[in-house]
């Protein structure tokens, strides 16, 4: 409707000057010696406007041949951007994709003329480890440094992740010290670095780590303790030369006082106490941890030491019957306890109670040894059958990988 009305008045007032052009079409006269022009002024308008526009034409040509270089160039440009582009949008993915070889083709194309060779440079290295090619992967990552210094955390990070990739631990760890050295608190670094010293069961290093790790809220504050105290853990079970309880000590000490009274912790330190022949300390500490917490772990760990007076060691094992008669690890430590001290229809007793109360399957060798020296070989071998039934049992029910230390346990020299 507004076009209509539009055109309508464009064609009113085209009338109205065509009317009046009519009644007075004027005179225009250009004179210069010895030549002048006449013409009506009706005439001179539309030959004016018809001048300036062939004047504006070739102007607008001229200008268009001198841009010609210019304007190529820019869609030359404007389409190697737009194949970069696409290249890297196909490389990223056939990278998820995990087509490798197809990726760094990709990614390579796309970075002859591409703006983003940090990216293309990256992706590239790991499509090169997808493919297991170590040597060219750090090639890349070489390349990304040339091109991008400025970004060398990202670059630092992918050459130590895909270093942790292919098992290249001690690689892997060497890129993050030094990452860690220009960024001590960024997460991820420190997140990648606990993980490499756990799989590398570099204890020291993952325990010096921890308070890096509680600073940056690098993971819950679950996972932090369980890797210290896994790390504490299996520092405290390293081997020590016998003779040595300085050493063990030591390592004691060392250990935070939180996690010193720690069920798992205790029962290392005693079992290393035991083993060094420090029987008389171990059940001084096995002795306080379990009136301070009952553990059924540490109970049973109570009956292997030997401490200096046997018949005092019964007498207070035979204390925790009272609250704790259900507990058959305090039954099988009770009938060692016993047997240690000659008082062996107590200790069978204590064993055919522990074996009905679903005892460990120890209980049943050490019965049966019992029963042998008591002169009731019958008895002794029926015992040691239905040890040997349950051995079998609990073997379907777990991994083949842990059968062995089962059979190995009730196989145990008499």
């Amino acid at each position: 409707m507004k076009t209509l009305i539009f055109i309508i008045a464009l064609l009113f007032t085209a009338a109205l000057i065509t009317f009046y052009a009519l009644e007075n079409p004027g005179y225009v006269l250009i004179s210069r010696a010895p030549w002048s022009i006449e013409m009506t002024l009706t005439v001179f308008i539309p030959l004016m406007i018809a001048v300036f526009f062939l004047f504006y034409l070739l102007l607008f040509l001229i200008v268009r041949l001198w841009r010609i270089p210019r304007d190529v160039g820019r869609w030359r440009g404007k389409r190697h951007d737009r194949e970069s582009r696409t290249s890297l949008i196909q490389g990223l993915t056939n990278l998820a994709e995990g087509n490798w070889v197809e990726a760094e083709t990709q990614l390579l194309a796309g970075m002859r003329h591409g703006d983003t060779p940090l990216l293309n440079y990256l992706g590239a290295a790991l499509a090169c480890e997808g493919q297991g090619n170590s040597e060219k992967r750090d090639e890349y990552l070489a390349l990304a440094h040339k091109n991008a210094p400025q970004h060398d955390l990202a670059i630092g990070m992918t050459q130590a992740y895909l270093q942790h990739q292919a098992h290249q631990m001690e690689q892997s760890l060497a890129t993050l010290n030094e990452l860690r050295a220009n960024a001590p608190k960024h997460r991820q670094v420190l997140k990648l670095l606990a993980q490499v010293h756990l799989e590398l069961r570099d204890w020291t290093g993952l325990i010096n780590l921890i308070p890096d790790l509680r600073q940056g809220y690098t993971m819950s504050t679950k996972e932090i303790d369980e890797l210290e105290l896994q790390a504490h853990r299996e520092l405290l079970k390293l081997s020590i030369p016998s003779g040595r309880p300085g050493v063990l000590e030591k390592a004691w000490n060392a250990v935070p006082k939180s996690l010193c009274r720690h069920p798992s912790m205790i029962a290392i330190y005693a079992r290393q106490l035991i083993q060094q022949n420090e029987m008389a300390q171990a059940e001084a500490v096995l002795r306080s941890a379990i009136e301070d917490n009952w553990d059924s772990a540490l109970v049973e760990l109570y009956g292997q030491a030997q401490g200096t007076n046997s018949a005092d060691q019964l007498e207070t094992a035979e204390g925790w019957l009272t609250s704790h008669r259900d507990d058959p690890k305090l039954l099988l430590t009770l009938a060692r306890l016993a047997a240690r001290n000659n008082q062996d229809s107590k200790a069978r007793g204590y064993y055919e109670t522990c074996l009905a109360q679903h005892g460990p399957v120890d209980a049943y060798r050490e019965l049966g040894n019992l029963l042998e020296k008591l002169g009731d070989k019958d008895k002794a071998l029926n015992t040691y059958r239905r040890g040997l039934e349950m051995v079998a049992s609990e073997l379907r029910a777990i991994p083949a990988r842990g059968q062995g230390s089962l059979i190995s346990r009730f196989r145990a020299a008499r």
